[in-house]
């Protein structure tokens, strides 16, 4: 069965299923959450660097925080730190990214993930590694919300810590508002 973030709750899981939908230089995916940190690892392990992390604390606003410059093992490290607040969370979302190629993954809000690249398709390969499906017809959780049937997502707090807290800390090696 589809798994969701602790932060996240969806009305009707068992319609989300594991596929993408390609569009000309970018895909929109669907990913059980149990898979979200090795994909996401996976897929900066292949950028160019110099790396970035974007984070916007609260998925609905315009505020967004930076911290550029990175290599995949500066950003492994952070991940090691934070990943779990980040992936758990229901009320941020974060892009990483390479600032070379402007290819990018933006984990949205209800963990909706979406891929830019010039060149989409050198992405498929990790997709088929992950059992994720390719379809024209894609079914995210905001689909399947309903003024009956809202989806719910909340901050967490993960190992005393909040997305604000995470900011504050990132702020001392560097992290910067846009």
């Amino acid at each position: 069965m589809f798994q969701t973030a602790a932060g996240v709750t969806v009305p009707f899981p068992e319609q989300i299923k594991e596929q993408y939908r390609l569009d000309e230089d970018s895909l929109t995916l669907n990913l059980s959450f149990e898979k979200l940190a090795d994909f996401i690892r996976a897929f900066y392990a292949v950028l160019d660097e110099p790396l970035f992390l974007a984070v916007h604390p609260d998925a609905e606003a315009h505020e967004v925080w930076y911290l550029d410059g990175m290599t995949p093992a500066q950003l492994s490290m952070l991940l090691d730190g934070y990943g779990e607040l980040l992936y758990q969370d229901g009320l941020s979302s974060f892009a990483i990214g390479s600032l070379t190629t402007s290819e990018e993954i933006f984990v949205q809000k209800y963990k909706v993930i979406s891929v830019y690249s010039p060149d989409i398709e050198r992405f498929l390969p990790l997709l088929s590694r992950f059992g994720v499906a390719r379809t024209n017809a894609l079914t995210t959780v905001w689909d399947t919300f309903s003024p009956e049937h809202p989806g719910v997502a909340q901050r967490l707090v993960v190992d005393d810590m909040t997305i604000p807290d995470m900011i504050r800390e990132m702020q001392k090696i560097g992290m910067y508002k846009g």
